[in-house]
């Protein structure tokens, strides 16, 4: 399909596939039946229209970003599937006029992206592999965001889970080990004071727990994978503490470079830094390829966002 970029002085154009493939053309641009980033010389006020074949996108112009190098926009071959995607994650009072809409929305970019290993089933390779292009996540519904970042202080990693973490999961979903602090995510949930190690105790008080309803350490090998899959906490009667953005997710060793952790219509999640992730609503797989065993604490109960 034909995309023409209109503007009100001359500019240039580029724009990139989701396997990383560039166009780079005139104000008129072939782009096949899928998603492109587009990058655009000038900023919003320059740009007077977008049209895909023959249609214009209208408000939806509205739906880029200004960046010092001009604007942003993402952009879809088949005007169909552009108007669903936007009219599906974005107000339509939002794009009624520009506005930075990352003050309101989430927004993520799934690419297409390649692990590779014998170890690697083929289905989790075709996942990575499946780009979703962009997401908008309005930030007020905060049950269907896809994680929330810490934004405390630094967190010691050098924490004692033994002492509380006594169970041992031996149907663990995956290539790992798990130890927990109860069998099952179920109510009642546990009061911080219960935590017996210290250190544990005021490393989830930092992270604005109150209550725990569930704390697991869960250990990979290298060259390991955790299929497919979406966290089913469907017969839980701790479900609606779950719901939402609300595990941590903290690695305590291994490169955090070396895990490729993505999210169905998110793409790859950053564990550089603890957050809180929504594994209940998300269909997720992960591939580590660290050379040592990667570790990571998950948790999950009632706390203050920090």
């Amino acid at each position: 399909m034909q995309v023409q970029i209109f503007t009100k002085v001359d500019a240039s154009f580029e724009c990139i596939g989701l396997n990383g493939n560039t166009i780079s053309q005139s104000s008129i641009i072939t782009m096949p039946n899928s998603w492109h980033k587009c990058y655009i010389n000038l900023h919003r006020k320059d740009i007077t229209d977008i049209k895909i074949g023959s249609e214009s996108i209208k408000h939806c112009i509205n739906a880029g970003n200004n960046t010092a190098n001009g604007y942003e926009i993402w952009l879809h071959g088949d005007p169909a599937e552009y108007f669903a995607r936007i009219s599906k994650c974005i107000a339509q009072e939002d794009l009624l006029r520009f506005k930075n809409l990352h003050d309101k929305y989430l927004i993520t970019e799934s690419w297409n992206e390649q692990v590779d290993g014998d170890f690697i089933p083929p289905s989790v390779k075709r996942f990575f592999a499946m780009g979703d292009g962009p997401h908008w996540y309005h930030k007020a519904d905060y049950t269907g965001l896809p994680y929330v970042e810490y934004e405390g202080p630094e967190i010691d990693l050098s924490i004692d889970l033994d002492e509380d973490l006594t169970f041992v999961d031996k149907k663990f979903y995956g290539q790992g080990q798990c130890k927990s602090l109860k069998p099952q995510p179920v109510l009642p949930t546990i009061r911080l004071e219960q935590i017996k190690n210290k250190k544990l105790r005021n490393t989830m008080q930092q992270f604005g727990f109150s209550d725990i309803l569930q704390m697991q350490y869960v250990e990979l090998q290298p060259n390991s994978v955790l299929p497919i899959h979406m966290d089913d906490f469907t017969y839980e009667d701790g479900k609606n503490i779950i719901d939402g953005p609300t595990q941590l997710y903290c690695v305590l060793s291994g490169d955090s470079k070396d895990i490729k952790f993505k999210f169905k219509n998110v793409g790859l999640i950053d564990v550089s830094k603890p957050l809180f992730i929504n594994n209940r609503r998300f269909v997720h797989s992960l591939v580590y390829t660290g050379k040592i065993s990667r570790g990571v604490l998950l948790a999950y109960g009632i706390r203050q966002s920090k």
